[in-house]
């Protein structure tokens, strides 16, 4: 129940916001911030009610990281609130957040289903805190570089309005993003160390090649790459926004499309199965 209230106080918080840059002339919209704040206690309240019942953190099942993904962008753009309570960054979040809960919700909300043993180690809260907060970062980043890019085209062709003045200014955003690319590398650095360590301890090897190590180390160097470039050689601006936007969708291939599709010990269907006794 509170997973299912939780999905649309974010689909009504993302309409409102959609509807205040359209409509009013503004630039809060306290009555989105309000509804986002009663999503993310009732999100919140549903991840405690899984701990409760399960008897560990749910982290083990596609569900939990879909809806864990949700609430680690949702917390990141609501800390970010107190810095700068921004519409448009409102009506980007909101929108993630509830795709991410709708694709939650086509998996089933497992709390009597046993899963595999493998992932009743204290490794997998370990392993998931670090790679959701990665993934989370990265997320918030893109949007950033997304308002980059409009705040950019706006002031090229001189269209200096309502939506000009409701934007960050471009130093700012691209200062956010400079900030946050060490964190969020910082974060898929320990995510990945993380699980080579419960990869050793769970098959004897620490990398083994699944389809979602592989992604995940291509991720990396994608964004070690972005790292090298922005503090060596100094990338800035549209370049390095670009780049946020397009990591973003490595990533959401990496956490989702890899799972889906390719398979490994990562994969949705293999997590979800019940092990049987030989």
């Amino acid at each position: 129940m509170f997973f299912k209230v939780s999905v649309i106080f974010y689909l009504i918080s993302a309409i409102i916001y959609v509807a205040f840059l359209l409509r009013s002339k503004g630039t809060t919209c306290v009555s989105g911030f309000c509804v986002v704040v009663a999503g993310f206690i009732t999100h919140t309240t549903s991840i405690l009610h899984q701990f409760w019942i399960q008897g560990f953190f749910p982290m083990a099942t596609p569900f939990d990281a879909m809806s864990l993904f949700a609430w680690g962008v949702m917390a990141i753009f609501l800390a970010l609130q107190f810095w700068d309570r921004n519409p448009v960054l409102g009506a980007m979040a909101a929108p993630i957040a509830a795709v991410l809960m709708l694709i939650a919700s086509t998996f089933s909300y497992q709390i009597s289903q046993p899963i595999i043993p493998v992932l009743r180690s204290w490794w997998l809260p370990i392993h998931v805190s670090f790679a959701i907060a990665g993934n989370s970062v990265f997320t918030v980043m893109a949007m950033s570089g997304a308002m980059y890019i409009l705040q950019e085209r706006l002031i090229k062709r001189k269209q200096i309005g309502r939506f000009h003045k409701i934007l960050p200014s471009l130093q700012t955003l691209d200062t956010f993003n400079r900030r946050a690319l060490p964190i969020g590398f910082f974060f898929l650095t320990l995510g990945i160390i993380s699980g080579a360590l419960w990869a050793s301890s769970a098959w004897g090897s620490y990398w083994t090649w699944d389809p979602k190590e592989t992604w995940s180390l291509i991720t990396w160097f994608a964004y070690a790459g972005m790292v090298h470039q922005r503090f060596a050689f100094g990338w800035r601006g549209k370049k390095a926004a670009l780049l946020a936007i397009a990591g973003f969708f490595l990533v959401m291939f990496t956490f989702v499309g890899v799972s889906l599709f390719l398979g490994g010990h990562h994969s949705f269907v293999d997590l979800c199965r019940e092990t049987v006794p030989a």
